[in-house]
């Protein structure tokens, strides 16, 4: 297959059926101080990106550290759609983690198939929900954080989406 150099353009029949990254940030955020449900990272899913049978794939993790014992609860979302959902009230410092994919059946029906680290990110969950959000619109693809206990820490550490083409 012939690769693009960096000044090449590229058309509409060269996206089908490939991989490609849509966002990538590797520098997380902490939440702590708060008990508000509080953005950790966020990006816009584009009108159209994915098609109507395209996907996304999404790696997220990062960790959680307990001073107070209260529930910290990480949440993947799109749109109007919480698509996971860990929380943790361990009493030492664990991992998290969401890794999976936002298959589009069409453009407004979405199957999710996510693991989801259940009491740290070496034992992790698989899960698949159905959403209805309409990928024709803009779409706000986010993970968020929320502390039963303000003193309580949940740090984000990475956040890469790729966009599966499929045609």
């Amino acid at each position: 297959m012939a690769q693009f150099a960096n000044t090449d353009s590229i058309t509409a029949t060269d996206v089908n059926n490939m991989l490609r990254g849509l966002h990538s940030t590797t520098s997380g955020t902490v939440l702590t101080g708060t008990t508000d449900e509080t953005d950790l990272f966020s990006t816009t899913v584009t009108a159209g990106t994915i098609g109507a049978t395209g996907a996304l794939m999404v790696i997220v993790e990062g960790n959680i550290t307990n001073v107070s014992g209260g529930a910290k609860t990480m949440r993947l979302k799109l749109g109007s759609t919480t698509l996971m959902t860990v929380s943790r009230t361990g009493a030492n410092a664990q991992d998290w983690l969401f890794w999976g994919f936002i298959f589009n059946r069409t453009t407004t029906a979405q199957t999710i198939s996510f693991c989801k680290s259940t009491a740290d990110a070496v034992t992790v969950d698989f899960d698949r929900i159905t959403s209805a959000e309409d990928t024709t619109g803009n779409l706000t693809l986010n993970v968020t954080g929320q502390l039963a206990n303000a003193n309580d820490t949940i740090s984000s550490g990475i956040f890469k989406v790729f966009v599966v083409q499929v045609t």
